[in-house]
């Protein structure tokens, strides 16, 4: 694994607009990808999406973990949400912005890393019920040269003023 985790950078990103494929309870091997490979279908579906910008949106309601494939959305033209799918919007936030990369397969290794090591020893402390996994270009599936950028809404550091 060559996670290269480490230290985050902390960047301020405006609210987006993410439309895709939803799942939610308990995943079962393979039904991410699975989602992925179906949005990849319908991805012509969503008009004004950003084919080379891709979202892994985990969210938390009431204790159930929610997964979204999507897209992000370039922004021009009105929001069209296809049958069978959802639309999400963040708002503004500062985010933790960690690197992995490597394989999709260590990727729970990186994300564990920031919530059980970096965040609690961070200063920081989460701002919302959501992260989520960016994929651009640098995203190569299979590859260990792949990079997914894991992003974490964040407040703090503690003590800040």
């Amino acid at each position: 694994m060559q996670t290269g985790a480490g230290q985050p950078r902390i960047v301020l990103k405006a609210g987006f607009t993410v439309v895709g494929l939803p799942v939610c309870g308990g995943f079962h091997d393979g039904e991410v990808e699975a989602l992925w490979d179906r949005l990849g279908k319908r991805f012509d579906e969503i008009p004004n999406a950003d084919p080379d910008c891709g979202y892994g949106l985990h969210t938390w309601r009431d204790g159930v973990h929610c997964y979204l494939a999507g897209l992000g959305l370039d922004g021009s033209g009105e929001m069209i949400v296809p049958e069978g799918m959802k639309a999400v919007t963040t708002g503004t936030h500062a985010y933790a912005v960690f690197v992995h990369r490597g394989l999709m397969t260590d990727l729970p290794d990186t994300v564990s890393y920031i919530f059980e090591s970096w965040l609690p020893q961070s200063g920081y402390q989460a701002a919302d019920d959501f992260y989520f996994e960016y994929f651009d270009d640098r995203f190569q599936p299979g590859s260990p040269d792949s990079v997914i950028f894991v992003y974490v809404p964040v407040v703090g550091p503690v003590g800040s003023s």
